[in-house]
């Protein structure tokens, strides 16, 4: 593996994260009832510090 593909691996893992995140905020926007009907997740589940591991070097704030 060269210095080039690892890079492209390491951004390629960092925008599916970013994305994650994107995602999860759009849709904690909705109104409970929604979320509930769409089947996402309690709060619960994604207040637990390793769902949200910062890695504030390279990462996007929207």
């Amino acid at each position: 593996m060269t210095v080039g593909d690892s890079i492209r691996n390491y951004v390629r893992r960092r925008v599916t994260l970013w994305e994650r995140r994107r995602t999860e905020r759009y849709i904690r926007a909705l109104p409970p009832e929604l979320q509930k009907d769409i089947g996402w997740a309690d709060d619960e589940t994604f207040d637990e510090p390793s769902a949200y591991r910062r890695n504030g070097l390279l990462e996007r704030r929207w």
